[in-house]
């Protein structure tokens, strides 16, 4: 089973999401959650810190866990605060809830958006 780590990245109501290259055999040209994949022997925090890094070049401030997205990949999602302004090859942008669900997104960020879009509209600031 995988393990995924995904960086949910707000700046007042907009989201930082990316575009996958429209070369990528994986979901090619959709857009995302940044994050990635565990490596042997990390844990999902190591790993968000680690392809924010690499994917964005932004530095993990803070992370607060959400609930894992069980599946064939578990997805790890952690609400996070970043420093620094995304540095990356990719398309990338700062999205309204429903920008977002308008745009080609893989159906598991479509639920973590879901779940971002039913907090809202339920008053809560917590978002989990």
């Amino acid at each position: 089973m995988k393990d995924v780590a995904l960086a949910l990245i707000r700046r007042g109501e907009r989201w930082f999401l990316q575009r996958r290259a429209p070369s990528n055999p994986v979901l090619p040209g959709l857009w995302e959650f940044p994050g990635g994949k565990c490596e042997a022997g990390e844990m999902p925090p190591q790993t968000l810190a680690r392809e924010l890094r690499e994917e964005t070049g932004m530095l993990l401030q803070g992370a607060q866990p959400w609930p894992v997205l069980e599946g064939s990949v578990n997805l790890h999602p952690f609400l996070v605060e970043v420093e620094g302004d995304p540095r990356t090859e990719l398309a990338w942008g700062w999205f309204t809830v429903r920008e977002m669900l308008r745009l080609p997104i893989p159906p598991r960020n479509r639920a973590l958006i879901e779940r971002i879009q039913s907090h809202r509209n339920l008053g809560s600031s917590q978002l989990i």
